[in-house]
């Protein structure tokens, strides 16, 4: 998992006969909004819509969803979801990003500490950023 500015990237497993992603998204969102304003966070910019929604300007209105194939896609999607501090300009690398689940898969034995820095995204990732 890893927590940025605006939205937040994570690789679930729900439980079994349970795919209600929309559902668990918006409670994510409603409880760790409620609990930052209540701590003094404060609200971003919406539209008047968005406002009517009751939207509060701290997420991205959407999410995706994507179900892991195999150990290759898990990979992947677990570089992505670490390295997403560095794509932003967040960070220079993911060790850096002290709000993801990075330091966990190096101590599991899963990534090298200095794995992937900002000067290696072009070569080493280009896979997940193609448009």
């Amino acid at each position: 998992m890893v927590l940025l500015p605006d939205h937040f990237h994570a690789i679930w497993r729900l439980p079994d006969g349970d795919s209600d992603y929309s559902w668990r998204m918006g409670r994510v969102k409603k409880h760790f909004t409620e609990s930052y304003l209540a701590g003094g966070g404060r609200r971003g910019k919406v539209t008047s819509g968005e406002a009517a929604k009751g939207y509060a300007g701290i997420w991205q209105p959407r999410f995706w969803e994507h179900t892991i194939r195999n150990a290759r896609d898990f990979k992947m999607h677990l570089d992505y979801i670490h390295l997403n501090p560095v794509k932003h300009g967040l960070v220079q690398r993911p060790r850096n990003w002290p709000w993801s689940s990075f330091q966990r898969y190096v101590a599991l034995g899963e990534y090298d500490l200095d794995w992937c820095g900002r000067a290696e995204l072009p070569g080493q990732v280009e896979y997940f950023y193609a448009d």
